[in-house]
């Protein structure tokens, strides 16, 4: 038993390896607690067990008085330690105090946090409100001041009766006019219409009053000439006494183009316009010739322009002469006879013996 007791103890003790937090808190505990007094009480005790239990000698009475002098030194500096740790006992509770303060104040902080958000987002709502309706305040007084630069409702009411009265006036004098404008157009088509009956019914009259007279067998033989040369000139029979030629072929059809190039420009009338079909109006010649008539005069009148349904034309006929001068001419003579102004035996006659 005393071997291994012995081998025990001369095994030393090996402390495991603190960590690092533990050596942190070793650290700030030598440094917060004051190890003075307890190094101060552990030195007085020994003192004191060093003086008590050196040896089993009865002890003198100067041993006596060390022992007990040491044994006050202890029991005063161990109560000295005592109260130093009532004194950190109390800090500690005042620290644990604190702290527990220090939580309800954190705490109540946080809920004031808390609060004070939650009024500062209502603040900021209220705020856009508030904005809001100032910005409508400053519109609505900007309408105001408009409205009030307006007239007033009775003036807008009279300006308005006003104007209704100025547009049924209008009205009014617009149906006026429409109806007068209509009576004058009724009234001019009624005149035109006449207008239109009267050369119709002045045309009807000068072809009955054409057509009454019948052609002498000279213009019968004049028309089948032409129709057999295919040209509108008038040839006279090659035999003495009867007619000739008035002019050549190219003279006659150069004439004949003349004339209708000079019908041509002439203006449409109105009639024309309005019935197309409706004859032209051709006044009637009078049947007394004058000398004049018979004179040599070469140029032929100027045609008037006919309607396509002027005669009734068929095709492969030749349309017969309506030249009154010529008809005139033909009527006077008899069958047999010449004209003196034709005779290429004859001079015609002079303007000064014809007056």
């Amino acid at each position: 038993m005393q071997e291994t007791s012995s081998s025990a103890s001369d095994v030393t003790y090996v402390a495991p390896p603190l960590l690092p937090q533990q050596e942190d808190a070793i650290i700030h505990t030598r440094i917060t607690n004051d190890e003075k007094a307890l190094r101060r009480v552990t030195k007085k005790f020994h003192a004191y067990t060093s003086v008590a239990y050196t040896s089993a000698l009865p002890p003198s009475p100067s041993t006596s008085s060390s022992v007990d002098d040491a044994r006050e030194a202890f029991l005063v500096e161990l109560a000295s330690f005592h109260l130093s740790l009532k004194k950190s006992l109390m800090v500690c509770e005042a620290e644990a105090r604190q702290v527990e303060e220090y939580q309800k104040e954190k705490e109540r902080i946080a809920a004031e946090h808390a609060l004070l958000k939650s009024q500062i987002e209502e603040l900021k709502s209220s705020l856009e409100y508030a904005q809001i309706q100032r910005k409508r305040k400053i519109e609505y007084d900007a309408i105001a001041e408009k409205v009030n630069t307006l007239p007033s409702r009775l003036e807008l009411i009279r300006s308005i009766d006003s104007l209704e009265e100025d547009m049924a006036a209008i009205r009014t004098e617009h149906d006026n006019q429409v109806r007068t404008l209509q009576a004058q157009k009724t009234a001019l088509d009624s005149v035109i219409s006449d207008l239109s009956l009267l050369r119709i019914m002045g045309k009807e009259d000068s072809t009955e009053d054409s057509r009454s007279v019948t052609p002498l067998p000279e213009i019968q033989i004049m028309e089948e000439d032409v129709e057999m040369n295919g040209s509108h000139s008038e040839r006279t029979r090659e035999e003495p006494g009867e007619l000739k030629e008035d002019k050549e072929m190219g003279e006659v059809n150069e004439d004949n183009d003349a004339a209708d190039d000079d019908a041509e420009s002439v203006d449409e009338p109105l009639s024309k316009i309005l019935n197309p079909g409706a004859m032209p109006f051709v006044p009637l010649q009078s049947r007394t010739a004058t000398p004049a008539t018979h004179s040599n005069t070469r140029t032929p009148p100027a045609s008037t322009p006919r309607a396509p349904s002027e005669d009734d034309i068929e095709m492969g006929e030749v349309a017969e002469d309506r030249d009154p001068k010529r008809l005139k001419v033909v009527e006077d003579r008899e069958e047999g006879e010449a004209s003196d102004a034709d005779s290429p035996l004859t001079a015609p006659p002079d303007d000064d013996d014809d007056d």
